[in-house]
């Protein structure tokens, strides 16, 4: 990637919120973003030395077809009723912030971002 980059080399995952906040009936998920999460970790040690620049961007919920693979009702419709009761994010909130992350100078790594819409709580 170093040897690649015409300026610094970023390393960009998508994790989520549900890495580090418990959502019952969502084991599998969760589990999953939480290990991109700690491989974007992980990663950074290595690669940081050689310059190249590991973030992890962890958004809350975000307009997409997650609900098309949820199988479990009741699940699909608490997440209804959350997406009907607030704004949630769109993947261009989360790739502005992804912009963000590569436009930053050389020397600064955010290795860590997590973004919620501003009323989920």
């Amino acid at each position: 990637m170093r040897a690649a980059a015409t300026g610094p080399a970023d390393l960009i995952n998508i994790s989520s919120i549900a890495s580090h906040v418990p959502f019952p009936s969502f084991a599998a998920y969760t589990a999953s973003k939480a290990a991109v999460t700690h491989l974007s970790t992980t990663l950074r040690a290595e690669l940081g030395g050689r310059g190249v620049r590991v973030t992890a961007v962890e958004p809350g919920v975000v307009a997409t077809e997650l609900q098309g693979h949820v199988t479990d009702p009741a699940v699909n419709q608490w997440l209804d009723g959350l997406i009907g009761s607030i704004e949630v994010l769109s993947a261009q909130d989360v790739a502005e912030v992804i912009a963000f992350t590569a436009a930053q100078p050389a020397h600064v790594n955010l290795s860590r971002i997590t973004m919620y819409p501003t009323r989920q709580v």
